[in-house]
């Protein structure tokens, strides 16, 4: 949707949320108050801040008022992403934190056990190593005693 085509859905909303519209009740409170709060957007500005378009305005007025805002994307303004809650993605990134937190934690745990693994197998060789040897040892003792001199 084009920028005029979205000017002209905000001049349509705007017309019919006129004080006759209003005053008919012919949209529901919700449908008024999201009126208001784009009519209420696009009129003031503050010091150094631009003029929003209207798309900008309703994407906005929908973001805030909605979970999930597919509306922008249905007429055709791909342009409208949707916007996640300043506290829902600190949320989610607490949650990847302490996510990290405890796989660095299994990561560190394992490594301590592939080298308490490494260890014990390293003792277990020398142990047989010496163990071999006193075999041997034991044998070359044993094979002197029965062979005649």
């Amino acid at each position: 949707m084009t920028n005029t085509m979205m000017k002209n859905l905000m001049h349509l909303i705007y017309s019919r949320s006129s004080t006759t519209a209003r005053k008919k009740k012919c949209y529901t409170p919700v449908v008024q108050e999201a009126i208001t709060q784009m009519e209420n957007k696009l009129s003031t500005t503050t010091e150094g801040e631009e003029l929003k378009s209207a798309a900008q305005v309703v994407a906005d007025v929908l973001a805030e008022n909605t979970k999930k805002n597919r509306f922008l994307q249905n007429v055709g303004f791909n342009n409208a992403q949707p916007r996640f809650s300043e506290q829902s993605t600190e949320t989610e990134l607490e949650a990847e934190k302490r996510a990290n937190a405890e796989l660095r934690a299994q990561v560190a745990d394992l490594s301590n056990k592939v080298q308490e693994s490494e260890q014990a197998r390293i003792k277990d060789r020398e142990e047989m190593k010496r163990s071999q040897s006193e075999m041997e040892a034991k044998l070359n003792l044993l094979l002197s005693q029965i062979r005649p001199s």
